[in-house]
């Protein structure tokens, strides 16, 4: 006795800590691509986009007031009080960086003088010599007094010597620069960019940073009349994480809820149902922890899994319980009499989502080994320890008539009614389709999206105020090294070129201007470096001219920069703050990747044709909306695969179990009209299919099929008496499908749209997949066999 003691103990003690390691490293994964393929060009593109240019730790706050006086007022105070917590922002920003002090875009300017043909730093060079110095700063001053342009005038008056004038042609100027990332045209819209101070370490350390910062914003904007917002992406993390987290427990919770009120309207008995949820709780605890410990982070569609795991686990804990109420032997009998239904269907469950890890979708690998997970781990806890405790309530309880669910069940009237109420259901769902065709396919961004988050909400009234780029095209050039990318950015310029002259392209801008010209800058900087000894001659020219002394301090910075840079190796690239925060949306030379970006803006309906010519060997032309339009094309016949082949090893595993041509055949037939009254239903009720909700077809296959087999090994045991079968299994099957539809309905109300959609889709297929099984499958069965059941 002591031994059997101390052996429970230990097994304890190991799930406690098996529990306590798996559950601490539960994390979420909020970015929607990593259930995706990543062989799909725009999966590539997009994931480098995120990677390296979506500034992970820097949060967008908006500020929206009645008067551009009071935006921007409170922009700067909240650029202050941002300033001041150094232990929570690293860096925050409410104006372009040279507004203040011009001089920093001294090392931009000299780096991009740097990159240009010799041809132009040789004529740049002969414009400062004595001879044509005061030629140069006469033809400045002209310019200046003639000039309408605000970009020019700002630049000349502290570049008395023209010496950007050698980059107008890029258009880096007009295209870079001018375009504001902080203002809205009319002042009253402003924009703070705040950088956290340290790494995000997970969701939660991003959930409490966001926290921290709203509660300081609204400490230092207290006017109820001004509108602060948070986007960014430390704000979707927080927000879609968050909602994750909710979704999870919610969903969780209320699926045990809903089972505790079937339960009880079923059997009435409160020690079983406690003792039922107690052990859901223990799987669903014991299938997150082996997640934790073994799966990558938690993507959107696991997180559907919490009230999925609980609504196909509790099956084995209703067939466990409904054999016992008619046992009076042993635990070791009970076990054996459910054991061979269980190992089946919990068998071909785990078998058909642990076979998901065949497909190329990482979200749908995820989906099957979580769910196989605890699929496995349910049946094993209701086998050996519900069996169990169900045995010492029977042992102990008194006898108790049945109620009024059993009563009703165990009447002929019932299952006949039901058959002509299914017959009917089917036949409506069947015209519905050949009316209103197959459900249409909806792989918008719409789809990957919450339905209700603070940081969208600020993202699209950050588009609708300043520039909206969500109709543009993101161009992603990567390479091993400078020149490949320089190479690489020539040739989609060229490319693009061509479009807008196809009328495909409407405008673009690339990185080109700013990426680094190794053989230039070698050869200009042997020309450059040597001015910096003219400039005592340099600004008495200038002040001489009419210049004020401080109009040549930007002249005189790019000047000590060229000298700077006279032995620095090639290429050289940009490094203070005001160059740096320019290049962070336009190029990345961090973690041994190089990339490069542009945006173009095409020609609607011409999208298609645009990325085929553009993209190339490392060239990415990539949207949301091109990647719902290649997921239009890619995924469906995706699944398409993955059902055949998940239906092959159903059938086989079938085929081994039932060892009958009939039994097999009605299987087949069953599960094909049951999809195709899905299908008819969500025709009827105007649903479309969608990344997320394609994965119920694979949850039918693995859960609702369990119905059917359940029926065909009853009425094999019952050599074909359909009365005997239905009263054996009719209630436990119906409880299951209650359940296993609450588990899924409850996800209908996530906050994601896709999961949301996957829920309301599974819930549907499941509750039609129970009452074709209940009540059509038998009688398929009887005329099949030319007997009436009975």
């Amino acid at each position: 006795m002591e031994r059997i003691r101390l052996r429970w103990i230990a097994i304890i003690l190991a799930l406690l800590v098996f529990t306590g390691a798996g559950l601490s490293h539960i994390s979420f994964n909020v970015d929607i691509l990593k259930l995706l393929p990543t062989r799909l060009q725009q999966v590539k593109g997009l994931s480098l986009f995120l990677k390296h240019f979506a500034q992970p730790k820097e949060l967008i706050v908006t500020v929206e007031a009645d008067t551009p006086e009071a935006a921007e007022a409170a922009a700067n105070a909240l650029a202050d009080a941002f300033a001041k917590r150094p232990d929570l922002v690293q860096r925050a920003v409410s104006h372009a960086p040279w507004e203040k002090n011009p001089a920093d875009l001294s090392e931009l300017f000299a780096y991009l003088v740097i990159n240009q043909p010799p041809e132009k730093v040789r004529a740049l060079v002969a414009s400062l010599s004595a001879e044509r110095a005061d030629a140069t700063l006469k033809a400045s001053l002209e310019k200046l007094g003639e000039s309408l342009s605000p970009r020019e005038i700002a630049v000349l008056s502290y570049d008395p010597y023209n010496l950007a004038g050698v980059i107008d042609d890029t258009g880096f100027l007009s295209n870079g620069v001018e375009q504001s990332e902080f203002s809205s045209a009319d002042g009253a819209y402003r924009v703070v960019y705040a950088v956290s101070a340290h790494d995000f370490r997970n969701y939660k350390d991003a959930i409490a940073w966001v926290k921290q910062i709203k509660q300081l914003a609204r400490g230092t904007v207290p006017d109820p009349s001004i509108h602060v917002g948070f986007t960014g992406e430390p704000a979707f993390m927080a927000d879609i994480s968050g909602s994750m987290e909710w979704d999870m427990a919610s969903s969780g919770f209320a699926t045990l809820v809903v089972i505790a009120v079937i339960f009880w309207l079923c059997y009435r008995r409160a020690r079983p149902l406690l003792d039922l949820q107690a052990m859901l709780v223990l799987i669903f605890t014991l299938t997150l922890a082996a997640a934790g410990l073994f799966l990558s982070q938690l993507t959107v569609i696991g997180v559907g899994c919490a009230a999925i795991m609980i609504g196909l686990s509790v099956d084995y804990g209703y067939f466990v319980y409904q054999r016992s109420l008619n046992h009076r032997g042993t635990v070791g009998e009970l076990q054996r009499q459910c054991v061979q239904n269980i190992v089946w269907t919990s068998g071909t469950t785990a078998a058909v989502f642990f076979a998901l890890n065949f497909s190329s979708l990482p979200g749908l690998s995820q989906l099957g080994n979580l769910v196989g997970i605890g699929v496995v781990i349910g049946a094993i806890i209701m086998l050996t320890v519900y069996a169990r405790l169900t045995m010492r309530f029977h042992q102990r309880e008194e006898a108790r008539p049945p109620s009024v669910v059993e009563r009703l069940f165990a009447t002929a009237g019932f299952w006949r009614k039901g058959a002509i109420v299914t017959a009917t259901l089917v036949v409506g769902l069947l015209l519905s389709l050949a009316v209103n065709g197959l459900p249409p396919p909806d792989f918008s961004a719409r789809t990957l999206r919450p339905r209700l988050s603070e940081a969208y909400t600020a993202l699209d009234h950050l588009y609708a105020r300043l520039t909206d780029d969500r109709d543009m095209l993101s161009l992603v050039v990567a390479g091993k090294d400078e020149a490949q990318v320089l190479k690489r950015l020539r040739t989609a310029e060229a490319s693009l070129s061509a479009a807008q002259a196809r009328g495909e392209v409407k405008n673009f801008r690339t990185a080109l201007p700013l990426w680094p010209v190794a053989n230039n800058q070698r050869a200009n900087l042997p020309l450059l470096a040597p001015l910096a000894s003219e400039i005592p001659h340099l600004h008495e020219r200038a002040v001489a001219a009419g210049f004020k002394d401080e109009a040549f301090v930007l002249d005189e910075a790019i000047l000590h920069q060229w000298a700077a840079w006279a032995t620095t190796p090639t290429p050289i690239w940009p490094t203070n703050e005001t160059s740096r925060w320019i290049f962070r949306r336009v190029a990345s030379h961090e973690d041994g990747q190089l990339l490069a970006m542009g945006m173009v803006t095409p020609v609607a309906g011409h999208e298609d044709a645009l990325t085929a010519a553009v993209q190339n060997d490392g060239i990415w032309l990539v949207s949301w909306n091109q990647l719902g339009r290649e997921l239009r094309h890619v995924i469906p016949l995706e699944f398409a695969h993955v059902i055949i082949a998940l239906s092959i090893i159903v059938i086989l595993l079938l085929i081994i179990a039932f060892r009958s041509a009939r039994a097999v055949g009605l299987f087949i037939v069953t599960t094909a009209l049951v999809l195709a009254c899905l299908a008819g239903a969500m025709s009827l009720l105007g649903m479309s299919w969608n990344f997320f909700n394609l994965a119920a077809l694979l949850l039918l296959l693995g859960t609702g099929t369990d119905y059917s087999i359940l029926l065909l090994l009853a009425l094999n045991r019952n050599r074909g008496d359909v009365p005997a079968a239905q009263r054996e299994l009719g209630l436990v099957i119906c409880l299951c499908a209650f359940s296993a539809s609450a588990g899924f309905g409850t996800i209908s109300w996530a906050n994601h749209i896709g999961l949301a959609s996957l829920g309301q889709t599974c819930a549907l297929g499941l509750v039609i997949d129970a009452l074709i099984s209940l009540f059509l499958l038998p009688q398929a069965w009887t005329l099949i066999a030319g007997r009436k059941g009975g």
